[in-house]
């Protein structure tokens, strides 16, 4: 089965929404979901709606994500609705339960020439903006001594992007369409026609380049197409052995490359320069390099410096076993991989000129390297590098990598002083919990500590504070800190509410009650169902401080209070019922 991105319900949610979201999260919960099935790549169900109607989804997903999505209620035809949510919310979780298909394609190829002209035809009943595809080859006859005309496929590409500029409301109609046309190229392929699959898949790989930027589209679409269109060559390119064809395939590989880092990168091809590279002979990798060097830009605009930095990669793969170590140093300062011309210098054991070249990369860059000289045992120099760099820079990670450095070497003190400069730097949590560590083996945390809190409360962090105290395990010092963040900021919401109210639940009982009840009023007036939902998670916790002081009169007092109040909100009852409240 072909491998397909990981679904998340952070990407389900971004797609659908957050109210969509919450109301499939229940229809995926009472098992609505009927029939699932998988399909190449698409997802297809029942699902029973709310008045016991059933409703056709369908979602396909793609390298890049969740690529589209369809369902047949009223406002499913972006595949943006609760239904949708459905369906991926049980392919994230009960994937079993799923009936895998073979995809449409596969099928096809096992028929006859006959029943695959029968099937066209019945297609161009049901598209006729589609031209009539010319006969296909017998499957278990001789190949045809004429290739696919070239033309006609140019026309199928076309016409597909003339559809997607008249109906632009709907850009995935696209990619189903170029499917079509890469899909004969796929049945040419499967009876071994070499020539006529490679101009379909030619033909529509640069199609899209050549269309890209005139109709709406979708990135991970398109993608995909190129990808299906430059594997296919690849397979063809490993079928071929004469000369003239094979560099007209390799041609327009590079085509589309160029294109895309000619373009900035948009993700079209760019799996082209290991297709070649796996490919290509000791003289056609000269021929693609002359093609590399024709392409490389002259200028310095960042996004020449950026196409330089590309070509220069595919070039040193494509020349490195040819070229003497002075001359692959000279084409790696040529085109600025500075990366592979420290790697190389490090290797000859040129330490000091290593040095000064890794001396002129950016703070981003030196870090890289480092753990260049780190593998090659020359940590002292870069180490060196990294302290004349970090006075002059704003980049924290350069002190981070001084810092694991001491530690590495058993350097405590240093490796302290350094976390605590990170720490007044840019004071979080983490960077506290990391000054901490280093105190205690130092056996200093107790006055580290006290000028860490002093200092914090002198510059009016409260809300650092309060989170410092809740992990120190100081409930009282805690609430007097989460007040005073609210005094500070009486319209801020503090991150730490909860957790200073889950930490009182035992010995600050009625601080905690009174804390969770806040955040229950907050949410509820925000409105939403997930607001509502996480409001009812606060009252179980309520309800079991209640329990626990065996209150439970005061308890029912309190919830038929919150139920009265809100009786004008159904969905939060229903969150409160769902709950068990």
């Amino acid at each position: 089965m072909t491998k397909r991105p990981e679904v998340t319900e952070s990407k389900i949610r971004r797609w659908v929404g957050d109210g969509a979201f919450a109301r499939g999260q229940g229809y995926f919960e009472k098992g609505n979901i009927v029939s699932p099935r998988l399909q190449g790549n698409t997802l297809r169900s029942l699902c029973v709606g709310s008045r016991s109607q059933s409703y056709v989804v369908e979602v396909t997903l793609g390298r890049h994500g969740i690529v589209s999505g369809e369902c047949s209620c009223p406002v499913g035809g972006s595949g943006q609705c609760k239904h949708v949510a459905a369906l991926l919310l049980t392919w994230l979780y009960r994937r079993q339960a799923f009936q895998e298909l073979e995809e449409p394609r596969i099928e096809l190829e096992r028929r006859t020439r006959t029943e695959l002209l029968a099937t066209m035809l019945k297609v161009a009943g049901r598209q006729p903006d589609l031209e009539p595809l010319p006969e296909l080859p017998a499957a278990s006859g001789p190949k045809s001594s004429q290739p696919l005309p070239r033309e006609m496929i140019r026309r199928q590409v076309d016409l597909a992007f003339a559809k997607a500029a008249r109906h632009w409301k709907d850009p995935t109609r696209l990619s189903l369409d170029l499917q079509d046309v890469v899909d004969v190229g796929d049945v040419y392929a499967q009876w071994e026609d070499w020539r006529s699959a490679a101009i379909v898949y030619q033909t529509v790989a640069l199609g899209v380049t050549e269309h890209y930027h005139e109709v709406p589209y979708d990135e991970g679409e398109m993608a995909d197409i190129v990808y299906l269109c430059t594997d296919g060559l690849a397979e063809c390119l490993k079928a071929n052995r004469e000369a003239s064809e094979r560099q007209e395939l390799l041609r327009v590989l590079f085509e589309v490359y160029r294109w895309n880092v000619d373009s900035g990168g948009y993700g079209i091809g760019e799996d082209i320069p290991e297709i070649m590279l796996a490919q290509v002979s000791v003289a056609e990798r000269q021929t693609v390099a002359q093609w590399v060097r024709k392409a490389l830009p002259s200028g310095y605009s960042l996004l020449d410096v950026v196409r330089r930095h590309l070509y220069g990669r595919f070039l040193i793969q494509l020349l490195e076993t040819q070229l003497d170590d002075e001359s692959f140093l000279e084409l790696c300062r040529e085109t600025e991989r500075l990366e592979d011309l420290v790697n190389r210098l490090l290797k000859l054991n040129r330490i000091s000129e290593a040095v000064s070249e890794a001396a002129r990369a950016g703070d981003c860059e030196l870090l890289l390297l480092a753990e260049l000289f780190v593998s090659h045992g020359c940590s002292d120099q870069v180490e060196w590098l990294i302290r004349q760099r970090v006075p002059m820079s704003d980049d924290a990670r350069l002190s981070e990598w001084l810092k694991t450095r001491a530690e590495e070497r058993g350097d405590l003190a240093e490796a302290l002083t350094l976390a605590e400069a990170l720490f007044w730097r840019q004071p979080s949590l983490e960077a506290y919990k990391d000054v901490r560590k280093l105190a205690r083996k130092l056996k200093r945390w107790d006055t580290v500590q006290a000028e860490c809190l002093t200092h914090l409360h002198d510059e009016r962090e409260f809300g650092l504070l309060t989170g410092i105290h809740v992990l120190d395990g100081d409930v009282d010092r805690a609430l007097e800190s989460l007040e005073q963040f609210r005094v500070q900021r009486p319209s801020g919401v503090s991150p730490w509410s909860l957790e200073v109210a889950c930490a009182a639940e035992t010995s600050r009982p009625q601080e905690a009650v009174r804390l969770y009840m806040e955040e229950v009023e907050r949410l509820v007036h925000a409105r939403g169902r997930g607001n509502y939902a996480q409001a009812a998670r606060c009252l179980l916790r309520v309800r079991a401080i209640y329990e626990n002081s065996s209150d439970q009169a005061a308890w029912q007092e309190l919830i038929a209070s919150i139920r009265g109040q809100n009786r004008r909100l159904p969905a939060f009852q229903e969150e409160l019922k769902r709950a068990g409240l």
